[in-house]
Protein backbone atom coordinates (compact mmCIF):
# COMPACT_ATOMS: atom_id res chain seq x y z
CA UNK A 1 0.00 0.00 0.00
CA UNK A 2 1.36 3.31 -1.24
CA UNK A 3 -1.36 5.87 -0.79
CA UNK A 4 -4.24 6.47 1.94
CA UNK A 5 -7.32 8.24 -0.04
CA UNK A 6 -9.08 9.49 2.68
CA UNK A 7 -11.56 12.02 0.49
CA UNK A 8 -12.76 11.64 -2.60
CA UNK A 9 -15.11 14.42 -4.23
CA UNK A 10 -16.90 15.56 -7.65
CA UNK A 11 -15.85 19.27 -8.39
CA UNK A 12 -15.88 21.36 -11.63
CA UNK A 13 -13.74 23.66 -13.70
CA UNK A 14 -14.22 26.16 -16.49
CA UNK A 15 -11.61 27.08 -19.01
CA UNK A 16 -11.42 29.42 -21.78
CA UNK A 17 -8.46 29.48 -24.73
CA UNK A 18 -7.98 32.11 -26.70
CA UNK A 19 -5.91 33.05 -29.49
CA UNK A 20 -5.88 36.06 -31.81
CA UNK A 21 -3.53 35.85 -34.46
CA UNK A 22 -1.79 37.75 -37.79
CA UNK A 23 -1.25 36.91 -41.20
CA UNK A 24 2.49 39.34 -42.22
CA UNK A 25 1.89 40.94 -38.24
CA UNK A 26 -0.66 43.47 -39.71
CA UNK A 27 -3.81 41.69 -41.27
CA UNK A 28 -5.96 39.87 -38.19
CA UNK A 29 -6.14 36.29 -38.58
CA UNK A 30 -9.53 36.27 -36.02
CA UNK A 31 -9.79 35.12 -33.03
CA UNK A 32 -10.39 31.20 -32.06
CA UNK A 33 -12.05 31.06 -28.33
CA UNK A 34 -12.32 27.64 -27.19
CA UNK A 35 -14.54 26.95 -23.59
CA UNK A 36 -14.79 24.02 -21.71
CA UNK A 37 -16.13 22.65 -18.32
CA UNK A 38 -14.39 19.57 -16.86
CA UNK A 39 -16.71 17.27 -14.11
CA UNK A 40 -13.27 15.70 -11.93
CA UNK A 41 -13.19 13.21 -9.37
CA UNK A 42 -10.70 15.00 -6.62
CA UNK A 43 -8.83 12.18 -4.03
CA UNK A 44 -6.99 13.60 -0.96
CA UNK A 45 -5.35 12.04 1.59
CA UNK A 46 -1.50 10.63 2.27
CA UNK A 47 1.71 9.13 0.15
CA UNK A 48 2.03 6.68 2.69
CA UNK A 49 6.22 6.83 2.84
CA UNK A 50 8.85 5.16 5.43
CA UNK A 51 8.31 6.44 8.46
CA UNK A 52 4.59 6.21 8.81
CA UNK A 53 3.64 4.79 12.17
CA UNK A 54 1.63 4.89 14.92
CA UNK A 55 2.78 4.61 18.54
CA UNK A 56 1.76 4.80 22.20
CA UNK A 57 3.35 7.57 23.97
CA UNK A 58 2.63 8.92 27.82
CA UNK A 59 -1.16 7.29 26.92
CA UNK A 60 -1.66 9.51 24.29
CA UNK A 61 -1.51 7.87 20.03
CA UNK A 62 0.74 9.30 17.99
CA UNK A 63 0.47 9.25 14.43
CA UNK A 64 3.13 9.76 12.24
CA UNK A 65 2.42 10.64 8.51
CA UNK A 66 3.52 13.26 5.45
CA UNK A 67 1.52 16.29 4.96
CA UNK A 68 -1.87 15.34 3.40
CA UNK A 69 -2.09 15.71 -0.45
CA UNK A 70 -4.04 15.59 -3.57
CA UNK A 71 -3.36 12.36 -4.46
CA UNK A 72 -5.57 12.26 -8.04
CA UNK A 73 -7.50 14.48 -10.26
CA UNK A 74 -9.34 12.45 -12.83
CA UNK A 75 -11.48 13.47 -15.99
CA UNK A 76 -15.21 12.19 -15.47
CA UNK A 77 -17.06 14.55 -17.90
CA UNK A 78 -16.00 16.83 -20.65
CA UNK A 79 -17.88 19.74 -22.33
CA UNK A 80 -17.01 21.89 -24.57
CA UNK A 81 -19.67 25.26 -24.05
CA UNK A 82 -18.03 27.44 -27.22
CA UNK A 83 -16.25 26.70 -30.20
CA UNK A 84 -15.23 29.85 -32.36
CA UNK A 85 -12.35 29.77 -35.07
CA UNK A 86 -11.21 32.71 -36.44
CA UNK A 87 -11.59 33.53 -40.27
CA UNK A 88 -8.34 32.11 -40.77
CA UNK A 89 -7.11 31.52 -37.21
CA UNK A 90 -8.47 27.75 -36.87
CA UNK A 91 -8.61 25.84 -33.34
CA UNK A 92 -6.39 22.63 -33.62
CA UNK A 93 -5.79 19.78 -31.66
CA UNK A 94 -3.04 21.43 -30.13
CA UNK A 95 -5.41 24.25 -28.58
CA UNK A 96 -7.55 21.42 -27.33
CA UNK A 97 -4.59 19.43 -25.47
CA UNK A 98 -3.15 22.63 -24.11
CA UNK A 99 -6.90 23.67 -22.63
CA UNK A 100 -7.18 19.88 -21.20
CA UNK A 101 -3.69 20.36 -19.49
CA UNK A 102 -5.05 23.85 -18.37
CA UNK A 103 -8.23 23.00 -16.96
CA UNK A 104 -6.62 19.52 -14.74
CA UNK A 105 -4.20 22.30 -12.86
CA UNK A 106 -7.02 24.49 -12.46
CA UNK A 107 -9.06 21.93 -10.73
CA UNK A 108 -5.70 20.36 -8.56
CA UNK A 109 -5.23 24.58 -7.58
CA UNK A 110 -8.67 24.76 -6.59
CA UNK A 111 -8.81 21.66 -4.98
CA UNK A 112 -5.73 22.61 -2.97
CA UNK A 113 -7.29 25.75 -1.54
CA UNK A 114 -10.55 24.27 -0.79
CA UNK A 115 -9.54 22.97 2.59
CA UNK A 116 -9.41 19.38 1.19
CA UNK A 117 -5.99 18.72 2.62
CA UNK A 118 -7.11 20.11 6.08
CA UNK A 119 -10.47 17.64 5.71
CA UNK A 120 -7.90 15.05 5.27
CA UNK A 121 -6.10 15.35 8.81
CA UNK A 122 -9.73 15.49 10.37
CA UNK A 123 -10.74 12.52 8.62
CA UNK A 124 -7.58 10.78 9.68
CA UNK A 125 -8.08 11.48 13.09
CA UNK A 126 -11.86 10.59 13.32
CA UNK A 127 -11.10 6.92 11.28
CA UNK A 128 -8.16 6.48 13.63
CA UNK A 129 -10.17 7.19 16.83
CA UNK A 130 -12.77 4.43 15.41
CA UNK A 131 -10.00 1.98 14.86
CA UNK A 132 -8.59 2.01 17.58
CA UNK A 133 -11.03 3.05 20.04
CA UNK A 134 -9.39 5.50 21.99
CA UNK A 135 -10.04 9.60 22.13
CA UNK A 136 -6.30 11.02 22.08
CA UNK A 137 -4.78 11.19 19.08
CA UNK A 138 -2.01 13.64 18.08
CA UNK A 139 -0.81 13.81 14.22
CA UNK A 140 2.90 14.67 13.37
CA UNK A 141 4.85 15.35 10.64
CA UNK A 142 8.56 14.45 9.47
CA UNK A 143 11.29 17.23 9.63
CA UNK A 144 11.55 19.14 6.77
CA UNK A 145 14.41 18.35 5.36
CA UNK A 146 17.33 20.74 4.90
CA UNK A 147 18.15 23.28 1.96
Amino acid sequence: ITELSLLDLRMSATRTFENESFILKYLPAGTKRITARGDYRVTAGYRLTPGVSLALENGTTVARFPNPEILSVELIELRFLDERDGWANRIKPEDRSALLNELRQQMRQEAEKSGLLEKSDTALQDRLRELLGTPDIRIERPPEPAP
